[in-house]
């Protein structure tokens, strides 16, 4: 073995030990992985765990220490019962109480170790650049857990600022001081080494945050699966003076919030709202005569959330249908793919095998067969002896026919949710190329669109509903933003590089699925193909901060079902979806679920192999 390595496999050996020693783990299982994710969740009950592999050359080894040392000290410090007892049950909530949870145990460990917290240090630089956030502009281009993360463990330690988390705490400090109480990070760090009132105290802070309701009913959120009664709100209509006083100033600082988001998009948010003022409480799809913004988005009537009311759309003025070239300059494009192919240059080999395996299949079905003994055609060659020799000259022609194979297209529809962020929108980006490619040479036609929001917690439609007083039960409260990151028509090698948008850390933010399942399969009716294919790839529930604060618990999630039931229904569309950690097969007929993301194309051949085979 060389130098080299064996440098390598010292270091390995060496950061694997220091991780079961700060972890109290005496046989816990290290491994190191090149894809690993810089915040992948670490299960204190599980008997193993990855960390990102060095290059050999073994430079900035602190980054990979780091990573190993953030995973020991929570194995070390928390207590997965006591975090599960506390967590709020919202996605973007419960990103930011881990997010809250990791500080704490990396603080401990900083405050301790030095050298811990010189590697801690490293790890956030790091991250902060693969996410670009040492290149911020724009708050709203930001993950918000990421934001709490660094700037809570950097007050926690009383260190200062990392070089390359400064502009991301810069732009998010003013915020996040403005709403909470002076004290509570005094009182966040007193408690420091107990998790069950720090976990108290986090979710004080997330309620001041307005990420939570107060915990004085603590049911911020239901369960995904939740089949509750349409009647119910997670947050009830007769609140006090004070709450709604509390909720009017945290409307007035979203609205200041939005304003460099507006700058962005070349929007006059003053304007924008007042002509929107008559485009409030829309219910069931329907438009008003003069709102062209969405034609796409049209729903049968009676299609709504529940058997008492249809679904409603607070306004339509701020969603955005968009292509994805139109969300970055070129430049970034091309930086965005080639930070996609990087990440996945492992696992492209695999999914064109199984890509390969489609297009064999795919092949054999439109293979050309011959019709014999015919009295024309094309001579026969193999009976051709017969013909010369003039014995029993049978019918010597032939005729070639080829195995009907209907005309098809398919619609690869992504959530791209903040829960996707990281690996599965990786791989979901990787695989929807390859097999795009892949149909695209076996004649298919392959479009691939994304849904997801403008904002995090309700947008300009939001600010809409506060000026105009609170209506109760309003409807869906964010501006939704549909990505067509692949035309049918286009050619793939023309949109190749929109992919890498996915990997644009502002780019995923909540997911309201029943809309988006609507406008891609309202695309995809209008089609001339014969055969019309939608597979849909989420993580999760539908979930908007927004609209569940101020409708019914299940307002999206019945939505969703009911959707599904009208495309499953009219039959014009074959819908078929996969989940990746989360059960879909309760919404959809055809469905699969996986548990994790390096599963996903391999689902995504099955499931179209599957699909070919019914026709």
């Amino acid at each position: 073995m060389s130098t080299k390595n064996t440098k390598f496999e010292n270091f390995k050996s060496a950061t694997a030990a220091t991780l079961r020693a700060i972890a109290g783990k005496k046989g816990y299982d290290v491994s190191f992985n090149a894809n690993e994710r810089l915040d992948r969740p670490t299960n204190p009950q599980d008997e193993a765990t990855s960390l990102p592999l060095p290059n050999e050359d073994l430079e900035n080894t602190q980054f990979t220490r780091g990573a190993a040392d953030a995973k020991a000290l929570k194995l070390q410090h928390h207590t997965a019962a006591i975090h599960q007892q506390n967590a709020p049950m919202d996605l973007t909530a419960r990103a930011v109480f881990d997010a809250l949870e990791q500080a704490r145990v990396e603080a401990i460990g900083a405050n301790q170790m030095t050298g811990v917290k010189d590697n801690l240090n490293q790890t956030l630089n790091e991250k902060c650049v693969r996410l670009g956030y040492n290149r911020l502009q724009n708050r709203e281009d930001s993950n918000i857990a990421d934001a709490i993360h660094a700037y809570v463990r950097t007050q926690l330690t009383n260190e200062p600022i990392p070089t390359e988390a400064k502009k991301l705490i810069k732009k998010w400090k003013p915020w996040i001081e403005e709403k909470i109480d002076d004290g509570l990070l005094n009182n966040l760090k007193t408690n420091i080494e107990d998790q069950s009132e720090y976990a108290t105290l986090s979710r004080d802070l997330m309620a001041q945050l307005n990420l939570i309701a107060a915990d004085t009913d603590n049911n911020d959120a239901p369960p995904e699966d939740s089949e509750a009664d349409g009647d119910g709100t997670p947050d009830e209509l007769d609140q006090s003076e004070e709450e709604d006083s509390a909720q009017e100033q945290d409307g007035a600082q979203q609205i200041d919030a939005s304003e460099t988001d507006d700058t962005a998009d070349g929007i006059d948010d003053d304007s924008e709202i007042e002509n929107a003022d008559s485009d409030q409480m829309m219910e069931g799809g329907e438009e008003e005569s003069d709102d062209q913004a969405a034609p796409d988005m049209q729903r049968p009537d009676g299609l709504g959330s529940h058997p008492e009311s249809n679904y409603k759309i607070y306004s339509r003025a701020f969603d955005e249908i968009i292509d994805a070239e139109d969300l970055a300059d070129p430049e970034e494009l091309t930086r965005l793919r080639a930070m996609l192919d990087q990440q996945l240059k492992n696992q492209q080999g695999i999914v064109s095998k199984l890509a390969n395996r489609l297009q064999r299949k795919l092949m054999a079905q439109q293979q050309r067969s011959w019709q014999f003994d015919l009295e024309e055609g094309v001579l026969d060659g193999a009976k051709l002896t017969r013909i010369i020799t003039g014995t029993n000259v049978p019918r010597a022609f032939k005729m070639e026919k080829q195995t009907e194979f209907r005309d098809t297209v398919v619609t690869i529809l992504i959530d791209n949710s903040g829960s996707m962020r990281g690996r599965p929108i990786a791989i979901a980006a990787i695989s929807a190329d390859i097999l795009a490619r892949t149909l695209e040479r076996c004649g298919v036609k392959v479009e691939i669109l994304g849904f997801t929001t403008r904002a995090w917690k309700g947008g300009k439609a939001r600010d809409l509903w506060i000026k105009n007083g609170r209506d109760p039960q309003p409807g869906r409260l964010n501006d939704i933003r549909h990505i067509i990151y692949k035309n049918a028509d286009a050619p793939l090698r023309r949109a190749r590089k929109n992919l890498g948008l996915m990997l644009k850390e502002g780019i995923l933010k909540e997911n309201i699925d029943g809309e988006a399942l609507v406008w891609a399969h309202n695309r995809l009716s209008r089609r001339p193909e014969q055969r019309k294919i939608m597979m849909v790839i989420s993580d999760g529930a539908p979930v908007d901060d927004s609209t569940l604060s101020v409708n019914p618990a299940n307002v999206l999630e019945l939505d969703l079902r009911h959707v599904i039931n009208w495309i499953e229904d009219i039959k014009q569309v074959e819908l078929t979806a996969i989940g990746i950690g989360h059960d879909v097969t309760r919404y959809y007929e055809r469905a699969m679920t996986i548990t994790d993301a390096n599963e996903l194309a391999n689902a995504l051949v099955s499931r179209l192999e599957k699909l070919f085979e019914l026709k």
